[in-house]
């Protein structure tokens, strides 16, 4: 069937996305890239840049608000950076920060007010310039007139410890190393196995035989074989009688291959020679003879069995079966025949609330 493109002209409005600022600012969507924003209330609009939130958003126009009066800490409706001119005084405030229903504006200084500020600054230093010296365990001293930061370099006074890599200290009542010293073997206190944290349980176990005892590997780093138990390994024999059978130097777990009556027996205990210790092994009894008449690997396919009233699913019978339906098929009577749009259809773009 083949789908031929027409034109349709479909009625329609569209609905911008729109609530009011509260609800916008209690929202903080992200909008989509070039996507609109109306607050109802203030009539103002934002674009989305499709990774900033709403209340991150500038609006379209960000004109310096004009007021006869200062900015109150309840104009928290601009955004952060606004600037407020107060024409009656001439006095300029900017928005540094502000919550749902507080703001904080900020005066900023004007061009006289620098000046005073510059020469406030100049007035700090200091008239006679005094120097400041440390005496002591360290000695250092530098000139400061208040102009700016003095910066001291002290040195330290030989402590009398020697200059190296030590392991044994002594200091003074000041927090001073006076003596530093290697550590001698008289220093080192004797401690028991339970207050070396990271021994392990190796290192409190004895080595012997005995239960609990550990083994001693030998030059060849090998366990000697008068530690390890008799291992006993397993051995197929292949024969043909019952005679052969129990003539075999076997050991216990030893099996036995009877070919002549095709059974296989396993020597459960010596001697072998005693039919007895000869355990038969089962096996399981198959039950299947023969699979749609054939025995041995048997394969079956589409021609091994009559369809009967079940026809095979072939490629051309499937194409023939859609082809017969599908045309025959209104889009309403489809699953999801409500999602299609029709040419009946009014078609109104809701952009939604916040």
């Amino acid at each position: 069937m083949a789908n031929e493109a027409t034109e349709r002209v479909l009625e329609s409005r569209i609905q911008l996305r729109n609530d009011t600022a509260e609800n916008w600012a209690a929202a903080n969507p992200i909008l989509l890239k070039g996507e609109l924003g109306i607050e109802l209330d203030t009539r103002k609009i934002k674009v989305g840049d499709g990774t900033t939130n709403w209340q991150s958003l500038k609006y379209l126009t960000d004109d310096i608000v004009l007021s006869e009066t200062d900015p109150t800490d309840t104009d928290s409706q601009y955004d952060l950076g606004e600037l407020w001119l107060n024409q009656a005084e001439g006095k300029v405030y900017i928005l540094l920060a502000k919550t749902e229903t507080a703001a904080v504006w900020t005066r900023i200084a004007t061009a006289d007010e620098l000046a005073v500020v510059a020469e406030a600054q100049v007035a700090q230093k200091l008239k006679t310039p005094h120097k400041i010296e440390i005496t002591g365990d360290a000695d250092g001293s530098a000139n400061f007139d208040g102009s700016e930061d003095a910066l001291i370099e002290l040195v330290l006074k030989n402590s009398g410890a020697t200059e190296g890599t030590f392991t044994k200290f002594t200091v003074n009542e000041k927090g001073l190393v006076v003596k530093s010293e290697l550590l001698t073997a008289d220093d080192i206190p004797q401690l028991t196995l339970a207050k070396i944290a990271d021994a392990g349980t190796a290192a409190a176990r004895d080595v012997g035989t005995k239960a609990g005892n550990l083994i001693e590997l030998n030059a060849k780093g090998k366990i000697d074989k008068k530690y390890l138990p008799a291992i006993a390994i397993t051995e197929p024999f292949a024969v043909s009688s019952e005679e052969e059978m129990l003539a075999l130097t076997a050991q216990k777990g030893d099996v036995a291959i009877r070919s002549d009556e095709s059974r296989t027996y396993i020597l459960k205990e010596a001697p072998p020679s005693v039919k007895e210790n000869w355990l038969e092994l089962q096996t399981p009894d198959c039950k299947i003879l023969s699979v749609n008449g054939q025995i041995g690997a048997v394969v079956l396919t589409t021609a091994d069995i009559e369809e009967s009233g079940n026809l095979y699913y072939t490629e051309d019978r499937a194409k023939s079966s859609f082809a017969e339906n599908f045309g025959q098929t209104s889009s309403a009577d489809l699953t999801d025949g409500e999602t299609i749009l029709h040419a009946t259809d009014t078609v109104i773009l809701n952009g939604g609330n916040a």
